[in-house]
């Protein structure tokens, strides 16, 4: 993936305020960039379908639910392009919604997911941030997690940690142009444990490094070295302290003792962030999703494109 070059972002929308949240994210970040694609996928689980419905209530058949989600998506991707100065398609899938949404991502090769997210701990919240968690973990591309309980409009301040872990500056070759399109002003925030000298000194390199990137491209920026060794919570705290409007992090996520505590750093961002979140693996591979879909809906429009299923 050509990190310089966010052309196509891809958006799960079933229809729910957060999603559609999400959706307007995207659309913003869409008129930022020159010749962006925002593609919507909607996703039916048959597996949540309900028996089928008496005479006398509305039709919860699997066959009626597949023709109405294809067509309420198709007619939201043509609404948005008509509405927005933005290129949008749709499609529609059935199956489960983290493997489908990474088979949609694979099968257009997006450059990014913006999904929707939940604060607190109600049976919705668990179920959203599950999902984007398992994005996160499977993505072939970087994922942008957007809570529900705000219109983010602009992305002015941004807070940047830098750990001093393989790939930690990779993330940002990918957020540079939101941060440059912007105008941001980056908080970088050195976070390390008190108690390790050689991680502190690599961290300094990184920063260095980090820093002469930050200059190069005239980004505003100021740095913090802060040692803890709660770097979830300390990240949560220095968001709601600085006012910060998105948060950008490495997630990397393995199979060592070191990686699962990573993955567990990230697994709490997802669940507590009150901001929007950019996670960025410095290995995204593609998933292994390869089960073909069974019901093939949508014709091409001239306001919208329908990837066949």
């Amino acid at each position: 993936m050509d990190v310089q070059n966010l052309a196509t972002i891809l958006i799960p929308v079933d229809f729910t305020e957060p999603s559609l949240n999400a959706l307007d994210v995207a659309v913003r970040l869409s008129e930022q960039q020159q010749k962006v694609h925002l593609h919507l996928v909607y996703v039916l689980n048959p597996d949540t379908l309900k028996p089928l419905a008496p005479d006398d209530l509305p039709d919860l058949s699997k066959s009626h639910l597949t023709q109405q989600g294809a067509s309420l998506i198709q007619m939201l991707a043509m609404l948005t392009a008509q509405e927005y100065p933005v290129n949008c398609s749709s499609s529609f899938r059935v199956g489960t919604y983290s493997d489908e949404v990474m088979a949609a991502a694979q099968s257009i090769h997006a450059d990014l997911i913006v999904m929707g997210t939940l604060v607190g701990a109600n049976s919705q919240a668990l179920r959203l941030n599950s999902d984007a968690y398992r994005m996160i973990k499977t993505a072939p591309c970087p994922v942008l997690t957007v809570p529900a309980h705000k219109k983010w409009t602009t992305f002015e301040q941004i807070l940047f940690p830098v750990r001093p872990i393989p790939g930690a500056l990779d993330k940002y070759e990918f957020a540079r142009k939101i941060i440059r399109k912007n105008a941001s002003e980056l908080t970088v925030l050195a976070l390390s444990n008190p108690d390790e000298v050689i991680s502190i000194s690599q961290l300094q390199d990184q920063i260095t490094e980090l820093l002469g990137k930050l200059a190069q491209d005239g980004v505003k920026s100021k740095t913090l070295f802060w040692p803890t060794e709660s770097i979830a919570e300390t990240v949560l705290d220095k968001c709601v302290e600085l006012s910060a409007d998105m948060l950008v992090i490495t997630a990397s996520l393995g199979a060592t003792a070191n990686d699962f505590l990573i993955g567990t750093f990230v697994q709490q961002i997802v669940y507590n962030a009150q901001i929007p979140v950019l996670f960025i693996r410095p290995d995204s591979g593609l998933s292994q999703h390869t089960t073909p879909v069974q019901w093939r809906f949508g014709v091409t429009d001239s306001g919208f494109t329908t990837i066949g299923l």
